[in-house]
């Protein structure tokens, strides 16, 4: 069965080793049939949240901005997948701002399989574990075990660089593939 797969692609750079690493779970998942819609946050407008509240009354965000777009999208998705370069450890700053703005339908997410897609300059794989807690941290307000999957691009210190990491491009393709 067909199912709504959502790539929220949490980078600054379009063509970057991040986006690399969603082109082939998207080729992956559509090759298995799924409906696959990529966002991409470097075409998007999405401000800070305000920490006003409004939305847990109304279930709706007082900000008026691409956002409420990206949470229908999520909402009427069966699997997302969070796709960051690594900055400091952690997941990119347009990432964290994006999750901060899903309070108004967070109780709409807890029904989906998640994916983790992470490029990064180190080699080290135990770096990436704030990245990890970052996300799981979501998962785990909204009520969710853990994702599904993640891929680690790891020794991707320039872009396109990823490009040489067979295994994380395979494994991001597998992963599209068999959701």
């Amino acid at each position: 069965m067909s199912k709504k797969v959502v790539i929220l692609h949490g980078s600054p750079r379009v063509s970057g080793n991040s986006d690399i690493l969603t082109k082939e779970f998207k080729k992956g998942s559509e090759y298995a049939g799924n409906e696959v819609k990529k966002i991409s946050f470097p075409m998007r407008f999405i401000n800070y949240c305000k920490g006003c509240l409004g939305c847990v009354s109304s279930g709706e965000c007082v900000i008026h901005d691409d956002m409420s777009g990206i949470l229908e999208d999520m909402v009427d998705a069966d699997v997302i997948v969070f796709a960051s370069p690594i900055y400091f450890n952690t997941i990119s700053g347009q990432m964290k701002t994006m999750i901060d703005r899903l309070t108004p339908k967070a109780r709409q997410l807890n029904d989906k399989d998640y994916y983790f897609l992470f490029s990064a300059a180190s080699d080290n794989q135990k770096l990436l574990e704030p990245a990890v807690c970052e996300l799981r941290g979501f998962l785990n307000c909204i009520g969710v075990e853990s994702e599904k999957g993640i891929v680690f691009g790891l020794n991707a210190e320039s872009e396109g660089e990823i490009n040489h990491n067979e295994n994380a491009l395979n494994q991001a393709f597998e992963f599209g593939k068999n959701i």
